[in-house]
């Protein structure tokens, strides 16, 4: 690149204005000069920063004149530069098939130079087209090329705009959850280039997939950073763009007000960058929003320019389509000739819908050289498929209509792709069958389906037919399909045009006289959404079920006056219906069980079909849910007190609990009076049902969490009580064995004396050493039977203790030597040891079993986790006293410590980084509830990994 022109463009971003009147100098020097490829260089910028500020199109003419001269002069390069910059244009303008003629010619030029970059742009550009066609499946193939392409290239400007059309595409299709990959992958890239427009406009498209999800606080959030970004940079088109989709998302959210500013600024955009798409869009927002608002002259203003320009827009998309197809030989017409004139017909904007749709079937005929054309439509409620028009020999046999349950594939394809369904055979057709049943036609060989769209939904289908033998369709067949199909969207979408402006023009006094209802209405609706959202708030704040209930029925009571509420439990798998919560009048009622199975029970109904019931007279409405024999089971006698009087219900709303659609029961109100409640009464059922729902199935898990913890408690409990027995017995075993032996050892010498006191044959020195053998033996029994003493004692009183939640004043030294007596044998057998700084006459009034739980607990933990892997670990157990009546109790390990995400959470519940090892994650979480409900202390742990932990406990002396 030139150094001056290098120079310029880089100036270009912060001063966009003084760098266009540079490039433009620079252009006529070069030009003067002979430098063609400098001046066309310098050209093909300054289009750049215009399109950015949205002035492009007033280069178009000095863009032909650039394209001529390196025609003239054989400058390829350049010429694919004029080239892209003239099918931008106009696509901006909506003359798709100009900008396809440039484009295409483009792509065939920089194959030809080599010129990859070029290559790319084109790409993206037909891609870009054929998604505005509605082809987005071709579209989507332009975008991937040009991503292969960019595999070569080091473009980041490039790829990034790449990876935001192929997005689009995405989210024309639907697929939001891909589109929003693209535009997160796409706002990264320009992020990290500093590529501002492109950063802007990736904001813009995220906010466009939240609004779809129906997000609509982050849709507007990334939609005024698009702004901002967009403003900041100057980058006119886009800003009117984001301000069409943020008053979108304006209205959808109520802000009728805010949304004209914003639709009003985009209209003003869009006649800066000379876009009539988007212009059409504004228009027809700023209609119907003055029309919502009761404002009929500004509405009809509006709705006027709206037809005007779409007409504009349809007549040149039309038009520049096809313009040079136009066959030479002039006495017979080309499809192309019939398809103009077509367009041009009067009958089509005008005439009554039916009767352009006839024209366009008959039309279509000649123009596909087709045996059979047949225009079908959806019917607003999606029930039908209604055939409007049909032409051809096999005309007759077509369905004037047909349910769309009885085309479920077609009806499926419709909904989802906008593509044609092209069968040039019909055995390998996907819906073949389904054709030719709406046709009518059995040997129905071949069948071109063209999907109709309006506002972005399916509403029908223009479909052409071969019977008497097969055809393969021509790209130029599904081209002028496509376009028929084109033609269908305008008549129809003239059609709906022309019905609002009837309605606004005969409805302006009707609505202006309801206009104060509405108002009234909407205020009463105000004061029930928020009145139910403060009742939700109070409803799932709770985790007894009973006070949930008696909750739900004040509110119920208070907003409907109703008699009785009642909320079922379902449990599939007992297959029946529990209603432990039921109120008559304001007293409770007996819980009572309803069988699933049992079909005459509106309850059953409600549960089994997941759907809302309101009855006004059950006697003359049952028929819709049960039989006669289901008026006799309304109530149920067993639910009822001996002083309860009762009562047959006659109106009733039942309102299943669904949860990710999932029904867990159902709430049901009822009233001994005909027609007690409006349909205003079951919305606020359905309102109330959504919450109790969420209520009653936190209350739910919350119960089953407490009995799960419950159980594992118990569980933790017994197998410290076995830990506790094994112990005792392995150290029960060393005395006892050393008495059996001395006692065996005893009967022995006793048995030898005996014989020789017998034998007389006795002496002085045995009766002496018989007399020393009793004394040792006697000794050692003495000794090792005083120690199984001790050690049974010391086991019975831990054992009663631990079993025991009962207070009593303690020795704090003894106790604790009594616990570590029982775990001394699996301290030693692992190599560790414990020491013990305890004051012997530190006496304490608490809990003995509690406390001796605590220290087997830290115990247990320390040889589990502290000294995994390691030999000779040390734990020391302290205790002294402290100000204010408190005694300190510490016990420390030098094992391996705690990591620091791990420690803020060891004394949560079922948390162990032993799962499945031997931990339970239940120990620590006892200490802490001991320590604290129990023991009315407070419990704290510092650690450093590899230096060991540290368990301060401070206990009440004497409370």
């Amino acid at each position: 690149m030139n150094r001056n022109l290098h120079r310029i463009v880089k100036t270009a971003r912060r001063h966009p204005r003084l760098a266009t009147c540079l490039l433009g100098q620079l252009s006529q020097q070069a030009s003067a000069a002979g430098q063609t490829g400098l001046q066309l260089d310098a050209c093909y910028q300054r289009y750049l920063i215009l399109e950015r500020l949205g002035q492009a199109h007033t280069m178009q003419s000095e863009l032909d004149h650039g394209l001529h001269i390196a025609e003239q002069q054989q400058l390829t390069r350049p010429a694919g530069l004029m080239l892209l910059a003239l099918g931008r244009i106009n696509y901006t303008q909506g003359a798709y098939r100009d900008a396809l003629m440039y484009w295409t010619r483009c792509v065939d030029l920089s194959k030809f130079n080599r010129d990859q970059v070029t290559l790319v742009e084109a790409h993206i550009g037909l891609g870009q087209i054929y998604d505005a066609l509605g082809d987005r499946k071709t579209a989507a193939r332009f975008h991937t090329d040009a991503g292969i392409l960019l595999e070569q290239l080091n473009e980041p400007y490039l790829l990034c705009k790449q990876i935001i059309n192929l997005g689009v595409n995405e989210l024309n299709t639907g697929e939001l959850q891909a589109a929003e990959a693209c535009f997160l992958r796409a706002k990264l890239l320009a992020e990290q280039h500093a590529i501002h427009e492109y950063l802007a406009e990736t904001y813009w498209y995220l906010g466009q997939v939240c609004s779809r999800n129906a997000q609509l606080e982050t849709a507007e959030s990334h939609i005024r950073t698009a702004l901002d970004l967009a403003d900041a940079c100057n980058y006119v088109w886009l800003k009117g763009a984001v301000l069409d989709t943020l008053a979108d998302i304006l209205r959808a959210a109520g802000q009728l007000h805010e949304a004209l500013d914003a639709y009003g600024k985009a209209l003003t955009y869009s006649g800066k960058v000379a876009s009539r798409r988007q212009k059409v869009r504004s228009l027809s927002a700023l209609s119907e929003i003055h029309e919502q608002q009761g404002n009929w002259q500004e509405a009809l203003h509006f709705a006027r320019l709206h037809q005007q320009t779409s007409s504009e827009l349809s007549e040149l998309g039309t038009m520049d389509k096809f313009h040079e197809l136009r066959a030479y030989d002039l006495s017979h017409k080309s499809p192309v000739e019939v398809l103009l004139e077509l367009s041009s017909k009067r009958l089509l904007e005008e005439g009554q819908q039916d009767e352009a749709l006839q024209l366009i079937a008959n039309t279509a005929l000649g123009i596909l050289n087709t045996e059979l054309a047949a225009v079908f439509l959806i019917d607003g409620n999606e029930v039908g498929l209604h055939c409007h028009a049909k032409a051809g020999a096999h005309q007759a046999r077509v369905k004037a209509e047909m349910p769309c349950q009885s085309l479920p594939l077609l009806m499926h394809m419709l909904q989802q792709d906008e593509v044609p369904l092209v069968g040039h055979d019909m055995r390998l057709h996907v819906v073949a069958a389904e054709m030719r049943t709406l046709l009518g036609q059995e040997h129905l060989h071949s069948a071109l389906e063209i999907p109709l769209r309006l506002h972005g939904k399916s509403v029908g289908l223009i479909c052409f037919a071969q019977v008497s033998g097969m055809r393969n369709w021509s790209r130029e067949d599904v081209l002028f399909g496509c376009h028929l199909g084109n033609l269908i969207q305008q008549v129809l979408s003239h059609a709906e045009h022309a019905q609002t402006q009837k309605r606004l023009e005969a409805g302006v006094l009707e609505r202006t006289a309801r206009l104060q209802l509405q108002t009234e209405q909407l205020q009463q609706a105000h004061k029930h959404i928020y009145q139910l959202s403060e009742i939700g708030k109070e409803i799932t704040a709770s985790l007894d079920r009973d006070i949930i209930m008696e909750i739900v029925y004040r509110h119920v009571h208070e907003l409907m006056g109703a008699e009785v509420f009642a909320v079922g439990i379902y449990r599939p798998e007992q297959e029946t219906i529990e209603f432990p919560c039921n109120i008559l009048r304001g007293h409770r009622m007996l819980p009572y069980i309803r069988d699933i199975k049992e079909k005459d029970l509106l309850s059953v109904w409600c549960v089994s079909h997941q759907q809302p019931i309101f009855i006004s007279d059950i006697y003359s409405e049952y028929q819709h849910y049960i039989s006669e024999a289901g008026l006799n089971k309304l109530t149920v006698d067993s639910a009822y007190f001996a002083d309860l009087e009762k009562i047959i219900p006659v109106s009733h709303i039942y309102v299943p609990l669904t949860i990710k659609g999932r029904t867990i029961g159902l709430i049901a109100i009822q009233s001994t009076q005909k027609n007690a409640f409006q349909r205003m009464h079951l919305d606020i059922a359905m309102m109330l049902a959504a919450y109790t729902a969420i209520a009653v199935e936190n209350a739910e898990t919350y119960q089953q969490l407490l009995k799960a913890q419950q159980i594992l408690i118990s569980q933790e409990k017994l197998a410290a009580l076995g830990s506790l027995v094994a112990g005792i017995a392995h150290e029960l075993n060393t005395p006892i064995g050393n008495s059996l032996l001395t006692a065996t050892t005893l009967q022995e010498q006793s048995a030898l004396f005996l014989r020789k006191l017998a034998d007389n044959s006795l002496k002085r020195s045995d009766l002496n050493q018989f007399s020393a053998t009793i004394n040792n033996a006697n000794d050692l029994l003495l000794r090792n039977l005083m120690n199984a003493s001790d050690l049974v004692s010391s086991f019975k009183q831990v054992s009663v203790d631990q079993t025991s939640q009962k207070r009593r004043t303690f020795n704090l030294r003894r106790t604790s030597m009594e616990v570590i007596r029982t775990l001394h044998t699996l301290i030693h057998k692992q190599g560790h040891t414990l020491e013990i700084d305890i004051p012997d006459d530190m006496e304490l009034n608490s809990f003995p079993g509690p406390y001796g739980q605590i220290l087997n607990n830290f115990i247990n933990n320390a040889l589990l986790h502290a000294f995994e892997n390691r030999e000779n670990g040390k734990m020391i157990l302290r205790a002294y006293k402290a100000p204010d009546n408190q005694v300190q109790l510490i016990f420390s390990d030098n094992g391996k410590g705690i990591e620091e995400q791990d420690l803020r959470r060891i004394f949560d519940p079922f948390f162990t980084t032993k799962l499945g090892q031997g931990g339970s994650g239940l120990g620590l979480s006892i200490v802490h509830n001991l320590v604290t409900t129990i023991m009315h202390g407070s419990i704290t742990v510092d650690s450093t990994p590899g230096l060991g932990t540290r368990f301060c406990l401070s206990l009440p002396l004497n409370p």
